[in-house]
């Protein structure tokens, strides 16, 4: 579960814009919220056999721009092994810098494309 609406000034500074992974609008990058593996389908409910690689963050924008999240679905081939950073617990604690700028594509080059997405919008009430 990613956000993909994070203002690139809460993330870094001018020097580094151009190492930014892009999110939805000009000068937006992205926050990992969730990350889970290793689920199995029992009849109609998935079920999960690990713990996450990034323990769930609740959705708490700190601003009036809307934020998307955004959760993916891949599917996950027999003897697939995260990163060695991930399984090593960097995007465990729920507000490590890890956790910003995060990037899917190691994610799709490993597994191939989502099988399938949902979103949600939401932003903070002044």
């Amino acid at each position: 579960m990613l956000d993909l609406n994070i203002p690139d000034s809460d993330v870094t500074t001018v020097d580094k814009y151009g190492t930014l992974v892009p999110g939805l609008a000009a000068n937006n990058t992205t926050r990992l919220h969730w990350w889970g593996g290793n689920f199995t389908l029992e009849g109609r409910t998935f079920v999960n056999s690990s713990a996450a690689l990034a323990p769930y963050t609740a959705p708490r924008p700190r601003d009036s721009t809307e934020h998307s999240y955004t959760m993916y679905l891949f599917k996950q081939p027999k003897g697939c092994v995260p990163s060695e950073a991930a399984v090593e617990g960097v995007y465990y604690d729920q507000t490590a810098d890890a956790r910003f700028n995060f990037s899917l594509a190691p994610i799709v080059a490993a597994v191939g494309e989502p099988v399938a997405a949902t979103y949600s919008v939401s932003s903070a009430t002044e």
